[in-house]
């Protein structure tokens, strides 16, 4: 693999080689970093969407958006897909057992891991940093992050309002606007309001709209320059979903027969605070201190069913998750000037960060006429030193070298009195070296360490005392688990800057690596899920991304992934040997191509299609999602400041899994074992209208 990406290394360094013109680059600055580098001077592999790449999936919600991604996938398990993969790892679920994501998300440098992004309306950009970036983000980004930016305040006024109306009574109602309110005062404000009845039909009820989509997402923002030094700022993010969640059947399709359908709520305030003053000498000084604070309600009908479906083999079961949660971030940093320079030729970054979480469950599950309840507490404590390095070797080869030391302390508390503490100390670090051949190329190797916290397995340990699951109390906890990443990248835009692509290849090396495992006695409805460790995985592939203006009239946009995972020594309690089988979640292709084609001066048209190859629902079984394909067309008209589309999503209306179980849940056939999948969205047909000011 790799003799063939240095083949192909050398061919797109030659195509950048044949002209030194003096031209820009691609212009399009990476937001999450240290420093706001240009994406193509960034050692690492990161992409970027815009509000306008966005637009072409004409999409709504962050999974319409990760689909354009090169070796991004995400499951759903809920009324959204909530859960990331990069590059093969991230969680898939999160039930009683408290997780630390291995893909983190930040809004506006506000951390929302493990609650999702809600709404990908009027952004400023959305980010995925692909690989371990521990030094920048620490445990979260153990696979990678992403990051959303929403809009900025401005100090000329700008606006923009759309609206939409698609299929299955759907409709989409947003705008943002920017303007000053002083000389030195301006503000932004994006709102969105999504409402759907959803793809789902429950047969028993009589309903199209159990599993309905009902979600606002409200972000402002302030900008005060208060001298030419010191600029202060303020952002405040509302979030109220309430959304359905029956979404799983019994007859493996779109119709349900659930007589008790669950719910997915989130309600989330958010404040952050920040400063910048670059009056230092040395070093400009940033600051943010962040507040969140969420409230969720999750719960399905676990049954699937009714009663009465299967006299004597039916079951009644409801589950419900009310989770509620405290944070409080803090990030100091310092980043160097010229006057500052170590050695006179080594820029440097030094920050702390700190962080308080507290995180609360209760857990109210009717079993038949039964009723069993779980409550736990978990107050973590995080505190970290990192840095970076970046000395410039000779005009054209730099040196980077990071590094994060990271302390956490976990609190356990529940129902049991089970009282758990934890107290580790973890590292993750970095080194590249990065050659700039031309304005237009950049060669880059680098080494990269990441990590994520272990925790407390708090449902084996509330069940350990049934006998059909005494194997549990073996279960308590989970290490953490680390990986190695090597990567090699070439980036480079032509001369002209119709040709800009970035390809990347990677090798990672996971130790005590977190899988999910399940008891399930006889296949049939009592279960209970853990985590537990793996003794390693392997991951490697390749990563491209490619724009080509082939005139003014046409664009042509290519990214596509290729993926080898390997699970190290695992076998599962129910005896299934996963020993090199693949990751779950880590399908081996997957591509997205699409274009722009300027008809008229007012017409448009874009195009695209995203698929992905076949791949594992889980760690603990054997079930695939099948391989998929999804065509995506978008007809825009623009006159003067007002744009109309009519889209289409899916166009070819495909179902696609993008969450799956293997187990017995039907009466009607004595509980024989099934694959279950939750389906992605059918054809969705809509039209759009926008107005800019």
């Amino acid at each position: 693999m790799f003799m063939r990406f240095s083949a192909l290394s050398l061919a797109v360094i030659s195509t950048f080689s044949l002209h030194a013109a003096e031209q820009d680059i691609e212009h399009i600055s990476v937001k999450g970093d240290f420093r706001q580098h240009n994406l193509q001077q960034v050692a690492g592999s990161v992409a970027v969407l815009s509000e306008q790449d966005m637009q072409r999936q004409s999409a709504q919600h962050l999974d319409d958006a990760l689909l354009q991604f090169a070796n991004v996938n995400f499951a759903a398990g809920a009324s959204r897909g909530r859960f990331i993969q990069i590059r093969g790892i991230g969680e898939r679920s999160e039930f009683i057992d408290v997780i630390n994501p291995s893909v983190g998300i930040l809004i506006d440098g506000i951390d929302y891991a493990g609650l999702g992004i809600s709404s990908v309306a009027h952004p400023e950009q959305l980010e995925v940093f692909r690989g371990p970036e521990a030094t920048r983000f620490g445990t979260n980004a153990l696979a990678g992050m992403v990051n959303l930016t929403s809009k900025n305040p401005t100090f000329s006024p700008e606006g923009k309002i759309s609206a939409s109306l698609a299929n299955y009574d759907s409709w989409q109602l947003s705008g943002y606007h920017s303007a000053p309110i002083s000389e030195q005062l301006a503000y932004s404000l994006t709102l969105d309001q999504q409402k759907s009845d959803g793809f789902i039909d429950n047969a028993y009820l009589n309903r199209d709209n159990t599993n309905n989509i009902d979600e606002f997402t409200g972000r402002f923002k302030l900008h005060y320059l208060a001298t030419e030094q010191l600029q202060l700022g303020l952002t405040a993010h509302v979030i109220d979903q309430q959304n359905g969640y029956d979404a799983f059947s019994l007859d493996r399709n779109r119709t349900t027969l659930s007589d008790e359908p669950g719910q997915d709520k989130l309600r989330s305030k958010a404040l952050a605070a920040n400063l910048a003053y670059q009056g230092f000498n040395l070093a400009d000084f940033s600051a943010q201190l962040s507040y969140l604070n969420a409230d969720s309600d999750y719960g399905f009908d676990e049954d699937w069913s009714y009663r009465g479906i299967a006299p004597g083999w039916e079951y009644s079961y409801q589950d419900r998750y009310l989770r509620e949660r405290e944070q409080w971030t803090l990030d100091y940093r310092l980043v160097s000037k010229p006057a500052g320079l170590l050695f006179g030729n080594t820029d440097w970054v030094l920050g702390l960060y700190a962080s308080k979480r507290d995180l609360t469950l209760e857990r109210l599950r009717r079993a038949e006429d039964e009723r069993r309840f779980f409550a736990s507490a978990l107050q973590r404590r995080n505190l970290s030193l990192y840095g970076e390095t970046q000395t410039a070797l000779t005009e054209q080869l730099s040196l980077v070298v990071g590094g994060r030391l990271e302390q956490y302390k976990d609190d356990y508390l529940d129902v049991a009195s089970i009282n758990l503490q934890s107290d580790k100390t973890m590292w993750g670090a970095k080194v590249s070296l990065n050659y700039q051949l031309n304005p237009q190329a950049m060669l880059y190797g680098l080494v990269s360490r990441g990590y994520k916290v272990g925790g407390i397995n708090g449902e084996a340990l509330s069940k350990a005392g049934d006998d059909d699951f005494a194997v549990l109390a073996t279960k308590a906890s989970f290490d953490p688990e680390s990986v190695i990443n090597t990567e090699f990248g070439v980036k480079g835009s032509s001369a002209d800057g119709s040709l800009t692509t970035r390809v990347a290849a990677f090798y990672m090396w996971r130790k005590d690596m977190q899988v999910k495992g399940w008891i399930n006695p006889d296949l049939g409805p009592e279960f209970a899920g853990f985590i537990d460790n793996a003794a390693s995985g392997r991951n490697y592939g390749l990563e491209m991304e490619t724009r080509l203006q082939l005139n003014s009239q046409f664009q042509l946009f290519v990214n596509a992934g290729y993926l080898q995972s390997k699970l190290g020594r695992y076998e599962t309690d129910s005896g299934l040997d996963m020993t090199g089988r693949d990751q779950a979640h880590a399908p081996r292709v997957n591509y997205s191509v699409g274009a722009d084609w300027q008809l008229t001066e007012q017409v448009s048209l874009q195009a695209g299609v995203q698929g992905k190859s076949s791949f594992y629902y889980s760690d603990g079984h054997n079930a695939k999602a099948g391989s998929s394909e999804l065509v995506n067309v978008r007809l825009n008209y623009q006159l003067q400041q007002w744009e109309l589309a009519l889209w289409v999503r899916n166009a070819l209306d495909k179902d696609v899994g993008v969450r799956g179980f293997y187990f017995g849940n039907d009466p009607r056939d004595e509980y024989a074992p099934h694959v279950y999948e939750q389906f992605a969205e059918p054809r969705r047909v809509g039209i759009s209208a926008s107005y800019s000011f």
